[in-house]
């Protein structure tokens, strides 16, 4: 009877475990799917309004990946471009010879009906650009597009500097209310509406990758990664860079691929930037990282997308509550994130019970066998289900300390659970085996009482008992015997 409800017990939760993994597996493969925006909206022409340099990246040149974005051509004033693409105030064009790559919006001339205004300290439309005329007609909490109308040039005399020169735009809202604003808070915006497309994160084995699409033509390729971040167009080769793509050989991870291209056809691929992971020192880490998993299981970073949002950034939630709820809301955040991660890293664990427990009603093994069973599958199950987790789920590889500790606990619980419930609840005798150990009487060995007084003038104590409970076989009549530990009170060292 004990038996059969310990059965019903293990199945029961073995089904839960198994229920949260594909639920969790389940949304991530749907939140993986490539959403974009490019469908809605048909790419559009714009005027380059000054000279400057276009570049592979849309980190342009305002950070240190210098090896990510490089200069793939130039544009000049009045010259006419293709509008492909927007992220934040950056735009990815492409000019007439087939040359594609990222600007800044200062660089592309206005329309004047796609002015975002920008909400700050200051934002505030006002009656009239002259101080002693201004007053307030409309309040701005938030970004707001708006009609520009006209410019005008506040001059003010300072002695002996230079004169300190305001730029003021008239424009109109969308409710029909006209006034002036600091040119300075208006963010210049080509096209309207903008034009955002979401990439899905990519990720292989460099090897493989290589010799599957060597050859193949730049449509199929681009058919399937969406359009490049740019294109550098060469007299031998034109070079293709993505940045949604990441390669793998053995502990190295490449990013910034570029695709070299000639008559439409894959010469060859490489990569700009390289690093390191440790995580990928780990035995079998290769062999465990599995494309399929990573590409349409493990990427997690389109669950809370927002490609509607005006400027194709997803909003963070900080801005419309308190501070002290950020940290609520972190916290609570932490805590799902831990809790959905014991459950999984809990899968491999909840099979090795199954199977372990399995073996332990064969009457012919002893507990050691039994224990060399639960510690090699714990051991071995863990550490594999681990590594494939952390290798192709993109939480788990960014969370990598996290993962291991919780992998590590739950291997040295698992075999300290087993040690524990074969020493008293399973009968070691020669010829019984079975799960029917019962309490026979408990035997006090004594114990010690430590007591500290320290600085503060505050006394602790800590009193450490000690126990050897008798078991008894309700099957046989075996007895053996179990030392306790137990301790009061905590002592500061």
């Amino acid at each position: 009877m004990k038996i059969e409800l310990l059965k019903k017990i293990h199945m029961k939760n073995l089904n839960k475990y198994l229920a949260v993994l594909f639920l969790f597996s389940a949304s991530l493969f749907f939140s993986s799917c490539d959403k974009s925006t490019d469908d809605t909206v048909e790419p559009t022409t714009a005027t380059i309004a000054k000279a400057g340099k276009v570049y592979s990246s849309i980190y342009l040149e305002k950070t240190n990946r210098g090896l990510l974005s490089v200069v793939v051509g130039e544009v000049k004033p009045g010259q006419s471009v293709l509008i492909l693409e927007n992220r934040n105030w950056d735009y990815k064009i492409q000019l007439s010879d087939g040359t594609m790559g990222w600007i800044e919006s200062e660089y592309l001339k206005p329309s004047k009906h796609t002015f975002i205004m920008y909400q700050s300290d200051r934002s505030n439309i006002v009656s009239s650009p002259a101080a002693e005329d201004r007053e307030i007609v409309k309040e701005v909490t938030e970004k707001t597009a708006v009609t520009r109308l006209e410019e005008y040039q506040e001059v003010k005399k300072v002695k002996g500097k230079d004169d300190y020169v305001t730029y003021w735009t008239k424009v109109r809202t969308e409710d029909g209310i006209e006034g002036w604003f600091e040119s300075a808070y208006l963010y210049q915006v080509p096209i309207d509406p903008m034009r955002f497309i979401n990439r899905k994160d990519w990720s292989f084995s460099m090897k493989d990758f290589l010799e599957e699409w060597k050859g193949e033509p730049i449509e199929k390729f681009t058919e399937k990664f969406k359009k490049p971040s740019g294109i550098k167009i060469t007299d031998s080769l034109d070079i293709y860079y993505f940045h949604n793509i990441f390669l793998f050989k053995l502990n190295k991870k490449y990013s910034g691929v570029r695709v070299y291209v000639k008559d439409s056809l894959i010469e060859n691929i490489d990569a700009a930037f390289k690093k390191t992971s440790w995580v990928w020192y780990l035995p079998l880490s290769s062999t465990l990282r599995i494309n399929w998993i990573g590409n349409y299981i493990g990427n997690y970073k389109y669950l809370f997308e927002s490609p509607d949002d005006i400027d194709g950034t997803t909003t963070h939630i900080k801005e419309y509550v308190p501070e002290w709820a950020n940290y609520v809301i972190g916290i609570l955040a932490l805590l799902i994130y831990l809790v959905i991660l014991f459950y999984i890293l809990k899968i491999p664990f909840t099979i090795v019970n199954k199977i372990t427990y399995k073996q332990s009603l064969n009457r012919k093994l002893f507990n050691g066998r039994i224990m060399l069973y639960a510690t090699l599958g714990s051991i071995i199950l863990g550490y594999l289900f681990s590594v494939i987790m952390l290798v192709n789920v993109f939480p788990f590889n960014d969370y990598f300390f996290i993962t291991a500790l919780f992998c590590g606990g739950m291997i040295i619980g698992t075999i300290g659970k087993w040690r524990n419930d074969l020493d008293y609840n399973r009968c070691n005798a020669a010829d019984c085996h079975q799960w029917t150990g019962e309490h026979s009487w408990t035997e006090d060995l004594g114990g010690e009482t430590v007591t500290r007084t320290y600085n503060d003038g505050q006394t602790r104590k800590q009193t450490t008992r000690r126990y050897r409970e008798h078991r008894i076989c309700s099957a046989c009549g075996y007895k053996w015997s179990i030392i306790r530990t137990n301790v009061i009170g905590g002592l500061k060292y």
